[in-house]
């Protein structure tokens, strides 16, 4: 039985990992096609793009000896990015000039590859700036192109000078494919995420693949913090993967990406704050049940499994239970700003930017979701002031009735002797004790305390004599 429950979630956290880099492929390989479906249309054969399709591939070689500046093929990318517009540098001597280019090699015939935008040349060098949209290469890694570069000077009647042309250029370069990039960098998202579960180990008979369980608490309650640091986190890498394998270099990240994994993180450590604030006991009194065998739980265990169902889904717009309406406005609007970093494009990350009301938005919202943690009802730091209380009136008692409990060795004989001996003190006690280990089993259960049965018996509450 636990083994197909184990298959059944299994098979459902591959659905759902499925289902979002099915979503997050269509993401990108939409506007992909787009292009490329708007790149489909051929420029007027009259149009000097036009007669740049017509001009055969030798006349345009043959500008290798006869251009009056030839220079190599600059490029700020190691890894041009096929089916999309890449940009270039070249000699110029004239930047008014019509620029021809053309895409060969790997024993398959020429390419036209459209020059879309030409710039002057903004420095001593006089170099232009060539905006070319590039064909698509086939599937699979990169594979090494020729791009040749040829300028021409037009005649009164608007027609290439093809027997004088001006700049030359001719550059080898890898050219990659979009889908098979992105295939890659789903891959290596994959491979982290597996990382993960394997680092978080086995829970029960088998490795948990749900996220909310990865990025659950130490008690299995889901963190919304956790989960969004987690989830940015894989979405940045996934980035950083796609646009080193389409461009051959590693793009930088801009300070508003910075800035939101910050946002996350400080969510994540903000949280971790309040919550070890709010459900943490002194060392004092902490010591003081553990040395009395009150309190099991973190060393013995609380007597229950780890559970990857006690993570929910649900759980990461709660708090305490209930819904919490400003962690519902962070799942929201950190949803809205994944979404347009997923959907920013190639060479986006580096100037992606997040306006600044939504900015402070969501640091706002990371903010109103701590302090909620933060005063929430404190029922561990309630217990903790009790257990002080508790541990004075025990030294009280002591105090009063050490020379009467010294003598005898049965323990039940010792507390009749110390009642009897200070029974004010005694009360005070009892009644502080009884109170107590009914708070601890409220809050961390009856297998995380030694009271196992009901009443509470007066032999369990009994402090440690001399």
């Amino acid at each position: 039985m636990s083994s197909r429950c184990g298959e059944k979630s299994v098979y459902r956290a591959f659905r759902e990992c499925a289902l979002v880099c099915g979503f997050s492929l269509a993401a990108q390989l939409l506007p992909l096609a787009a292009s490329a479906q708007s790149q489909s249309a051929a420029p007027h054969p009259q149009s000097p793009q036009g007669q740049c399709a017509a001009l055969p591939l030798p006349q345009l070689l043959a500008g290798a000896q006869m251009a009056r500046v030839p220079g190599p093929i600059e490029s700020r990318v190691r890894v041009l990015a096929g089916g999309q517009s890449v940009k270039v540098q070249v000699l110029a001597p004239d930047s008014k000039e019509v620029y021809c280019a053309r895409f060969e090699g790997d024993g398959t015939a020429a390419r036209v590859v459209e020059v879309v935008e030409v710039k002057a040349p903004q420095d001593d060098r006089k170099r232009v700036e060539l905006t070319l949209r590039m064909p698509e290469v086939a599937f699979g890694w990169h594979r090494p192109r020729q791009l040749v570069v040829a300028s021409f000077p037009l005649d009164e009647k608007g027609t290439l000078k093809t027997e004088s042309p001006g700049a030359y250029a001719a550059q080898e370069f890898p050219v990659s494919n979009g889908g098979f990039c992105m295939l890659i960098s789903l891959a290596v998202v994959l491979v982290a995420y597996i990382a993960a579960v394997l680092a978080l180990g086995k829970v029960g008979g088998g490795y948990s693949w749900d996220p909310v369980y990865l990025t659950s608490d130490s008690k299995d309650k889901a963190s919304l913090a956790q989960f969004q640091i987690f989830f940015f986190t894989l979405i940045v890498l996934w980035l950083l993967t796609f646009i080193a394998l389409r461009t051959g270099m590693l793009s930088d990240i801009s300070l508003d990406v910075l800035l939101l994994l910050g946002i996350s993180a400080a969510g994540t450590v903000g949280s971790k704050v309040a919550d070890s604030m709010k459900k943490r006991l002194s060392y004092e009194n902490w010591a003081w049940l553990r040395n009395r065998d009150w309190l099991t739980t973190y060393e013995s265990g609380i007597g229950q499994a780890p559970d990857v169902k006690r993570a929910r889904w649900g759980d990461l717009l709660k708090t305490d239970g209930d819904f919490d309406i400003y962690s519902f406005q962070l799942a929201v609007f950190s949803i809205v700003v994944a979404y347009s970093l997923v959907t920013s494009g190639v060479d986006q990350l580096a100037t992606f930017e997040i306006p600044a009301n939504l900015k402070g938005l969501l640091g706002l919202s990371n903010v109103v979701y701590i302090g909620g943690k933060a005063i929430s009802p404190n029922s561990v730091g309630e217990l903790d002031r009790k257990l002080t209380d508790l541990r004075r009136a025990e030294l009280d008692w002591l105090s009063l009735v050490v020379g009467a409990v010294t003598p005898l060795s049965d323990k039940k004989a010792k507390f009749a002797a110390a009642t009897a001996a200070a029974p004010k003190e005694s009360q005070a006690y009892m009644t502080l004790a009884r109170e107590i280990a009914r708070m601890l089993k409220g809050i961390y259960g009856k297998d995380g305390t030694k009271f196992k049965g009901e009443p509470i018996a007066d032999d369990e509450l009994m402090p440690a004599f001399p």
